[in-house]
């Protein structure tokens, strides 16, 4: 009985182990879209006719047990495995045949060292097979941020997307005639809006400011640094791009950094270069790279957003007293006549996130809080920013204690000017 035992799982070894020669696992992701995802895959066989077949396998078993970039986090599919059940998508069962959609052939096979090979178009259910997959429990899900709704811990922010510039270049410059990196600031951004992340279209509202006339060449910089902190954007991440070509094909590389916008501390950092493909196509290279390198890009800046928020944001707040005005810092003020930098350090004291603050300094003419930690939301539970901190400091001046007073912001300093 042994002897049979062990003689079986002798041949069932074998058989694998010819599985997986068959199958060359050099599957990559080239979109998902409705439940489907369609990987580009190498087949190969002696038999002409078995390279489709073995292309379409090739997915599956690269899925189940190597992984692909884009899927699952990259990490393989069957985390518990059952042998008796993952061996039916490939013996004669042909179980894998019920989830596939479409293979079509990218080139026409041809013959190397005694095999045909040739790369094919495979499109899956993929959802249907990983919801098969954890019903017969050979997949435990693991926690990505596509998982992620509104009641749970992580929070994703809204984001805007740009180019990373070089020096000398504007955001209106480089989005206008540079299509390299247009065409990657819009497939990073339609990346994100895959994975149901509020984006704000930054090169429509550059658009806009200049059709207003408010966005002046001659002073690019300071227009793209004014534009972009009243994006309305919680993040913004920078892209670049650089591409390769050689006469064995093209490939990119995509490099993108993500910064609070309030701050502009960085969360997040991803480079990669995409395989080589035979095409010089800038938006498929581009769509490539994105789809290596965004999901576990989202996941840290989502991480590092929820932890920044929670722990309150900094930022400097800067008094000063108008040139005109008769005012100083130790003038009396409001309904309780306190002196002018009491009613500012009691509000402050009172408002920032558990008391976290400091105080550099007050003469005359200015006060100076180096720091002031802002809560991670407001009264009505929603995100505070720097611009809406602003805001109700401005309301208690000139509402409680008419204080005439106007505010601006500029990164994470908030400049108030105090008037008659």
């Amino acid at each position: 009985m042994n002897k049979r035992i062990l003689l079986s799982f002798l041949m069932f070894s074998a058989c694998l182990m010819v599985w997986a020669d068959d199958y060359l696992q050099v599957v990559s992701l080239l979109s998902t879209s409705g439940g489907q995802a369609t990987f580009v895959s190498a087949g190969m066989a002696a038999d002409k006719k078995e390279v489709e077949i073995n292309a379409a396998k090739s997915v599956f078993y690269t899925l189940f047990y190597q992984g692909v970039t884009g899927i699952n986090d990259g990490k393989p599919l069957v985390n518990k495995d059952n042998k008796l059940y993952t061996n039916s998508y490939f013996n004669s069962t042909g179980r894998y045949s019920f989830y596939v959609v479409s293979v079509v052939e990218a080139e026409k096979p041809k013959k190397v060292a005694g095999n045909y090979r040739a790369n094919y178009n495979v499109t899956i259910y993929i959802n249907r097979l990983i919801n098969d997959l954890t019903t017969n429990k050979v997949h435990v899900k693991n926690l990505t941020v596509d998982d992620i709704d509104e009641t749970e811990a992580l929070t994703k922010p809204t984001i805007t997307v740009v180019p990373f510039l070089k020096d000398g270049e504007s955001y209106a410059a480089v989005l206008e005639k540079d299509y390299d990196r247009r065409i990657a600031v819009s497939r990073v951004q339609n990346g994100f809006e895959s994975r149901d992340i509020t984006t704000i279209d930054f090169l429509a509202k550059l658009q806009a400011e200049k059709r207003q006339q408010h966005y002046e060449e001659n002073a690019a910089e300071s227009n793209d640094r004014s534009l972009l902190l009243s994006s309305g954007a919680d993040v913004y991440v920078t892209v670049d791009i650089q591409k390769e070509t050689s006469a064995a094909g093209a490939r990119v590389s995509l490099i993108m950094k993500a910064y609070e916008r309030v701050s502009g501390d960085v969360l997040a950092s991803k480079d990669g270069w995409t395989n080589r493909f035979r095409t010089t196509a800038t938006d498929a290279l581009c769509g490539y790279a994105v789809q290596d390198l965004l999901p576990s890009f989202l996941d840290d800046i989502c991480k590092n957003f929820t932890q920044r928020i929670s722990q309150g944001s900094r930022v400097v707040l800067r008094f000063a007293i108008d040139g005109a005005s008769t005012m100083t810092m130790s003038t009396s003020a409001g309904p309780n006549n306190y002196s002018l930098s009491n009613i500012i350090r009691q509000w402050v004291r009172k408002n920032a996130y558990k008391g976290k603050y400091h105080l550099q300094g007050i003469v005359d003419e200015s006060m100076i809080f180096d720091y002031v930690t802002i809560p991670p939301k407001d009264a009505d539970g929603l995100l505070m920013d720097a611009a809406q901190y602003a805001f109700l400091l401005e309301s208690f001046l000139k509402e409680e204690n008419n204080i005439n007073c106007s505010s601006r912001i500029e990164g994470n300093t908030i400049f108030f000017t105090i008037f008659d």
